[in-house]
C-alpha cells in the first residue's frame, strides 16, 4: 500500500506526459498531496475547481436515479487531458486523484491504466 506521496510520486514519473497530480477531497475542495503543476497549472485552483465538476456529476446522478460509481471523469482540452479518478472503499470516501496530462506525450488509455492501479494501492 503506498501512502500520498509515494502514489503521486509514482504518477508523475511511471505515466507518460504528466504535468501535475493531486488527490483531493472533494467535502472541502482542498489539495492533499500535489506534484509537478507549472505557472499555467495551479494544482490548489485545479482541486477546488474539479472538486465542483464531481459534485456536480454525483448530484445529477442522484437526480437520474443511477444507483452506479463514477470511476473517471476525462475533460478533454486542446492540448490537455484532465482525470479525475474517485477513490473507492476503504473509507475513502470523498477523495479524487487528479492528473493532467500533455495531450501530445499522454496514451490516454495507458493512463487510465496506470492510474486505477495506484488508485487501487493508495492507502489514506
Amino acid at each position: 500500500m503506498a501512502n500520498t506521496e509515494t502514489a503521486l510520486k509514482e504518477a508523475s514519473t511511471s505515466i507518460e506526459g504528466v504535468i501535475g497530480a493531486a488527490l483531493v477531497d472533494y467535502t472541502s475542495g482542498m489539495a492533499l498531496g500535489t506534484i509537478g503543476g507549472s505557472k499555467d497549472l495551479d494544482l490548489s485552483v485545479a482541486a477546488a475547481g474539479n472538486t465542483d465538476v464531481v459534485r456536480a456529476k454525483l448530484r445529477t446522478m442522484e437526480m437520474l436515479g443511477l444507483k452506479d460509481e463514477i470511476e473517471d471523469i476525462l475533460i478533454s482540452l486542446g492540448s490537455q487531458y484532465h482525470l479525475i479518478r474517485l477513490i473507492k472503499g476503504r473509507n475513502n470516501n470523498g477523495l479524487f486523484l487528479y492528473l493532467a496530462l500533455d495531450k501530445g506525450r499522454a496514451n490516454l488509455a495507458m493512463a487510465r491504466h496506470q492510474l486505477a492501479r495506484i488508485e487501487a494501492n493508495l492507502d489514506v
